[in-house]
């Protein structure tokens, strides 16, 4: 393995950028723009030559997040957590940016979670695994400790993570090993049209940090409508301000 690959996974690559010091973190699974220009052919190849990534933008995007259909949901339920409507999700364009820190499990960028696309953008030779699922298994016993150290370092109050069938991935990245129950609950759909109950799952770390795994924000089986999103981050406004362990 190129030694400089070590260096640029166990880092700030992947993350979007914002405050890291910041009360909220937002982590996905990876960005969701892979085939956009040549950054496979040259960009990639590029970053992961250049080592370690020490430092990403310092804040948070709201004005541009707003402009992408997983940006504009979060700002809903950003809003809903705080005790506002989600219809009032414009106003974080007045945020300074400070309140938020985004990043992602795995920092290569891809349009789809398919297996497929590594091979046909060539990834196993840029990055020495012949395969997608190797190479999110090195991540996960190399960059996830790097992340773990992070969080126990900064303290977040909370961390969102998108995509409950990641739950193992995001509790290790989230140095949640020694952590005895995980919490669980279900939201239930206002409509016949969109019947699917909802589920998350939530932890405490090291009593000072909440983790809440939640849905996509889009999908049959996602929190994609306005009253899904108001009554997620109503729960999570509730754990945050519990006493439940």
């Amino acid at each position: 393995m190129n030694d400089n690959f070590k260096k640029w996974a166990c880092s700030l690559s992947g993350c979007d950028g914002g405050n890291i010091s910041a009360k909220t973190w937002l982590c996905g699974i990876e960005w969701g723009q892979g085939s956009y220009g040549d950054y496979y052919e040259k960009e990639l190849p590029q970053e992961i030559s250049e080592g370690s990534v020490c430092s990403t933008v310092k804040e948070y995007d709201w004005k541009k997040s707003i402009t992408y259909p997983y940006g504009l949901s979060f700002a809903k339920l950003y809003m809903a957590i705080h005790g506002q409507k989600v219809e009032s999700y414009k106003n974080v364009v007045d945020f300074n940016g400070q309140e938020l820190f985004k990043l992602n499990l795995y920092p290569i960028a891809f349009d789809s979670t398919d297996h497929g696309l590594w091979k046909k953008n060539k990834l196993d030779k840029i990055t020495t695994f012949e395969n997608k699922y190797l190479y999110k298994v090195w991540c996960f016993f190399n960059r996830f400790p790097y992340f773990s150290k992070l969080r126990k370092k900064h303290e977040p109050k909370l961390i969102i993570c998108t995509g409950v069938d990641y739950l193992r991935d995001f509790l290790m990245f989230f140095g949640a090993d020694n952590v005895e129950m995980v919490g669980t609950g279900t939201i239930s759909p206002q409509s016949e049209t969109n019947k699917y109950d909802r589920t998350y799952y939530w932890v405490r770390l090291d009593r000072n940090t909440l983790l809440v795994v939640i849905p996509f924000f889009s999908g049959r089986y996602g929190l994609n409508s306005n009253y899904l999103l108001q009554q997620m981050g109503k729960r999570i406004s509730e754990l945050l301000n519990s006493k439940e362990s």
